[in-house]
């Protein structure tokens, strides 16, 4: 089960692409009336002897104000191929999704101190662009939701995400189908330390195969810097917790907002 753990983890592109980055996990932000946030990473995965790359181009525009919309192209190399059993690179399938921040509780002045709280939901539908017959695309179109939940007090911003994957293939392995995954994620953010943000996660996915369940299990440590609301880099490692998971993940990514 372990040579599944990649394939799964390339095939949750889609829920990843459009996190935190460097974690899985999202929060609530929007960016806002008219702003638009370019954003690309580099994200390397090794998992026993197979080794792939992700580098996608995001863009999100706000609309509104708890309103965005966006997509991405995400540029992939195969070391090797599950499909061909060669290198392959080559432009995968195109990711679409909107994010609505649906509730605000604001921090009351004065008196007991309070959690600052908010809700939204995400959805995303994955356009099958990549070539298949490469290992670079899924062969189907995929779809996903997420509820998140982001929470802040004093120095500290708690996200948690609940999501949800439609079927599909995985992108690793050609012959490897699976009926549907959910994954469940936790992060943590110290701000005080501003414009040095750490970060921490953990990270379950229950993928359902048609004969058998498999969960994958991960953490992360990484580091955000933000030196203004415009710009960021960042660069994190994840690490398996189980016989089921990837050996490691590097990233690393930036973004900057007009």
């Amino acid at each position: 089960m372990r040579e599944y753990a990649a394939a799964i983890a390339m095939v949750l592109i889609p829920a990843a692409a459009w996190a935190m980055h460097p974690l899985f996990t999202d929060d609530t932000g929007t960016q806002g009336p008219g702003a638009v946030l370019v954003e690309s990473n580099v994200n390397y995965l090794k998992d026993n002897e197979f080794r792939s790359t992700v580098v996608p181009l995001a863009v999100t525009a706000g609309i509104g104000e708890a309103i965005d919309i966006g997509v991405e192209v995400p540029y992939l190399w195969l070391r090797p191929s599950a499909v061909t059993g060669q290198p392959q690179s080559g432009f995968s399938d195109v990711v679409f999704r909107c994010k609505h921040r649906f509730y605000e509780q604001e921090k009351k002045s004065g008196g007991h101190e309070q959690f600052e709280q908010s809700l939204a939901y995400q959805l995303f539908y994955a356009q099958p662009s990549g070539e298949e017959e490469k290992g670079l695309g899924a062969g189907t179109s995929r779809w996903g939701a997420r509820m998140i939940s982001t929470t802040e007090w004093e120095s500290v911003e708690i996200n948690a995400n609940l999501g949800y994957e439609s079927s599909g293939r995985a992108l690793r392995r050609g012959n490897f189908t699976f009926d549907h995954a959910v994954l469940l994620s936790v992060a943590a953010e110290y701000e005080r330390s501003k414009p040095w943000e750490p970060v921490v996660e953990l990270a379950v996915i229950r993928v359902k195969e048609p004969d058998t369940l498999t969960r994958i299990v991960t953490a992360l440590i990484g580091l955000i810097y933000e030196p203004s609301e415009k710009f960021y880099v960042d660069a994190g490692v994840r690490v398996g917790l189980n016989d089921t998971s990837e050996d490691y993940a590097l990233l690393a990514g930036f973004g900057y907002k007009f």
